[in-house]
C-alpha cells in the first residue's frame, strides 16, 4: 500500500467525522427550533461511524500507533520481545481474518437479498458492508506487511523499523 491510499482513506474518515458533526448539529437544531429531527439520523450516524473508526486502522498498524500495555514487557529481553510482537500480530491477523469472513458473508446476504433498513430513505445494507469489508481488507494487508517485519526481525535480531510519528503509509 502506499502513501496515497492511506492518505484516502484517512481523508475519508476525517470527511466522515464531519458529516457526523454536521449531522448532529443539524438534527439537535432542528429538534430545538423546528420541532421535528433530521430523518433517519440516527441510521445514518450509525453508518458513518464505519469509515470514521475503521478506516483510520491501516495507518494506525503501519504507524504502530495501537494501543499496547508494556508492563510486563519492559523486563523482557528483546529476542523475546521479538517473538511477542509476532505472537500478537499473529494473534492480530486471526482476529481481523474472522471479521473479514464475517463482513464479506453479511455483504453477500445483504447484496443477494437486497435488505432496507426499515427507514425514511429506505437505504439498502449493502453499502455499509462493502465499506466495513473494504476496510477490514486494507487492515489485514497492513498488518501481514508489518507481521513480515515483526517476523523478520525475530529471525534476525535486528530490530523493526520505527516508521516516523507523522508518517500515514
Amino acid at each position: 500500500m502506499n502513501k496515497f491510499l492511506g492518505t484516502a482513506l484517512d481523508s475519508i474518515a476525517a470527511v466522515s467525522v464531519v458529516l457526523l458533526c454536521l449531522l448532529i448539529v443539524s438534527n439537535v437544531i432542528s429538534r430545538q427550533f423546528l420541532d421535528s429531527g433530521v430523518p433517519d439520523s440516527t441510521l445514518l450516524v450509525k453508518e458513518l461511524m464505519i469509515p470514521t473508526i475503521l478506516f483510520p486502522l491501516a495507518s494506525a498498524t503501519a504507524n504502530r500507533a495501537h494501543v499496547a500495555i508494556d508492563f510486563f514487557a519492559q523486563y523482557f529481553p528483546a529476542r523475546v520481545n521479538f517473538w511477542v510482537a509476532v505472537f500478537s500480530g499473529l494473534v492480530g491477523l486471526l482476529v481481523a481474518a474472522v471479521l473479514l469472513v464475517a463482513g464479506w458473508q453479511e455483504l453477500v446476504e445483504n447484496f443477494t437479498s437486497g435488505a432496507k433498513y426499515a427507514s425514511d430513505f429506505d437505504l439498502p445494507k449493502w453499502p455499509s458492508r462493502a465499506v466495513f469489508v473494504l476496510a477490514i481488507i486494507f487492515f489485514v494487508l497492513r498488518l501481514g506487511q508489518v507481521l513480515w517485519q515483526d517476523l523478520t526481525a525475530a529471525v534476525t535480531g535486528i530490530p523493526a523499523p520505527i516508521p516516523p510519528s507523522n508518517s500515514d503509509f
